[in-house]
């Protein structure tokens, strides 16, 4: 009997190993304790958009080390959880789910891509968590509705009118070609540009989109583009998509200027050399800027991680130190946290300061235009 006892005790413990390792599914922790404050980064941690994961972790990291030292909330200490989404919706919705349901989750930022955040948006809205989103830029992602759901980048359409302005009225395009990738984010992208660009007088040649994906041959699209000779090829892609299609263009013979969007704000769209040099682009978030809070942040971004931060880096940061100052107004529950957010007025971050609208979109943000030049983004005075 006392052999048996001890057979289904150990069969107990057995299970309720398994049981806490199912539930952490998709999560992984910075640490652990009862007396910290946990909130989420969700992102792409591994899979081909790994390094934008990498990126939020980065800055997200800097930023609560930062509040943590600084004493933290009443002396509880904030603690990192990580959702990997892949950057795949499927994954996006099963991390919303798992974040979503762990009460001592009492934030969340994230996700990417606009596609990843839409899928898990309804998960956080009825589970009244905060969710802060740094980069996802589809002008459908928040709404009146969703008042649980705050974004601290800017939308498609305030980026496509400063894109538009910036190629018709400041570079002199008149004849742009629009090529974007077919997904949600590339055509929102896309559309907000060209209104843009005609209202401002240019002639749209090609208006095309090209499945998702890399590695692809871009000739057919190409070709269009060629034969309606304009002065400046718009680009709706990810950086991956657009190193080829400038690539494939000259191979072409395609001898014009190019413009992308701030997906092209990464070192790895720089690794493309020659082939994008005098590639145009937009950025929140220039390290050369004279500002304090910036030369501040890419001070503490070196010491901590021994290189220069990025543009994703610097959105996570920023979307961190808002969840941060929730919790110092808002104390530590989901909604506190949350009306402590809306209430924010004029709070100065790396790239710009931060005022949200009926929306909870933050409508404070300026953009810099710039140039690829010898092998790094400079502005264009």
């Amino acid at each position: 009997m006392f052999r048996r006892k001890q057979i289904f005790s150990i069969l107990i413990v057995f299970i309720c190993i398994i049981l806490g390792a199912c539930g952490n599914s998709g999560t992984t922790s910075s640490g652990s304790g009862k007396d910290v404050i946990k909130i989420a980064v969700a992102g792409p941690m591994t899979g081909g958009g790994a390094e934008y994961g990498k990126a939020f972790k980065e800055g997200a990291e800097l930023a609560v080390e930062q509040f943590n030292d600084d004493g933290g909330y009443e002396d509880q200490k904030v603690e990192l959880v990580y959702g990997d989404d892949k950057n795949e919706p499927k994954e996006a919705a099963n991390v919303a789910q798992n974040l979503a349901s762990n009460k001592d989750i009492k934030a969340v930022i994230g996700h990417w891509s606009s596609s990843t955040t839409f899928a898990g948006i309804p998960i956080y809205n009825r589970s009244q968590i905060p969710l802060l989103i740094p980069t996802a830029s589809h002008p459908d992602l928040t709404s009146p509705d969703t008042e649980w759901i705050f974004r601290s980048s800017t939308t498609q359409i305030l980026e496509g009118k400063n894109l538009a302005d910036f190629a018709v009225n400041q570079l002199g395009k008149k004849k742009i070609a629009v090529l974007y990738v077919n997904s949600d984010w590339g055509k929102a992208n896309a559309e907000n540009f060209k209104n843009f660009a005609e209202e401002y007088g240019a002639d749209i040649t090609i208006y095309d989109s090209y499945p998702p994906g890399e590695a692809i041959d871009y000739t057919a699209a190409l070709t269009k583009v060629k034969d309606s000779q304009p002065d400046l090829v718009f680009l709706g892609s990810l950086y991956t998509e657009g190193i080829l299609i400038v690539k494939q263009a000259k191979q072409l013979g395609i001898d014009v200027e190019f413009m992308g969007t701030t997906t092209f704000n990464s070192d790895g769209f720089l690794e493309g050399g020659e082939a994008v040099e005098g590639v145009y682009l937009d950025s929140l978030f220039l390290p050369t800027s004279e500002e304090e809070i910036v030369q501040d942040f890419v001070d503490a971004f070196k010491e901590k991680f021994n290189k220069e931060p990025g543009y994703f880096n610097a959105l996570a940061y920023d979307a961190t130190t808002i969840v941060l100052e929730g919790i110092k107004n808002g104390g530590t529950t989901r909604q506190g946290i949350r009306d402590a957010m809306a209430d924010i007025h004029d709070l100065p971050v790396v790239t710009g300061t931060v005022q949200f609208n009926e929306n909870r979109d933050d409508i404070n943000k300026p953009y810099y235009n710039v140039i690829v030049k010898d092998g790094k983004f400079e502005l264009v005075e």
